[in-house]
């Protein structure tokens, strides 16, 4: 009647009417299906992926905020190393300065005092320095202990 591609039904008498399709029709119409099903599971994937792209990037700009985080608490701490330092070596600096000048003013006041004054006895102590001297030279550094005492008590004498 309207539907070219129908036929009515040539059956025999016992079974029931109807319509049916020609088999190109029903090529196309199972055709169309396959194709809705195959786009809708295209779909169907290409939202789960975007939406594990978004996770991604999500997760990606969430490690790169921690890290920048962590490396904006690492220079501070670093800062607050560097700055100590600078500070325990700006003092060293001044205690070394004052050691200085008091060395300076107390090896002045020495020179001034011994100046004009004779050492006496000098030539008592250059004998007990050589034999001192020999003995490192030739000894265990032990057995010359005696030397080394005989040479601090002669140079005690001999300032005092």
């Amino acid at each position: 009647m309207g539907n070219r591609s129908s036929t009515p039904s040539s059956e025999p008498e016992g079974s029931s009417s109807g319509m049916y399709l020609t088999p190109e029709l029903q090529g196309k119409i199972n055709s169309d299906f396959e194709e809705k099903i195959i786009q809708t599971q295209w779909n169907s994937y290409r939202k789960a992926h975007m939406e594990r792209y978004q996770q991604r990037e999500v997760q990606n700009a969430q490690r790169q905020q921690e890290l920048q985080q962590k490396q904006q608490q690492l220079q501070q701490q670093a800062k607050l190393v560097h700055d100590e330092l600078d500070r325990l070596v700006d003092g060293a600096k001044s205690k070394l300065a004052d050691l200085e000048v008091a060395l300076e003013y107390d090896a002045q006041r020495l020179a001034e005092k011994f100046k004009d004054s004779e050492v006496s006895g000098g030539e008592k102590c250059v004998d007990v320095r050589a034999e001192l001297s020999r003995c490192y030279n030739t000894l265990d550094s032990g057995e010359c202990q005696v030397f080394a005492r005989k040479l601090e008590k002669c140079v005690t004498e001999a300032l005092a």
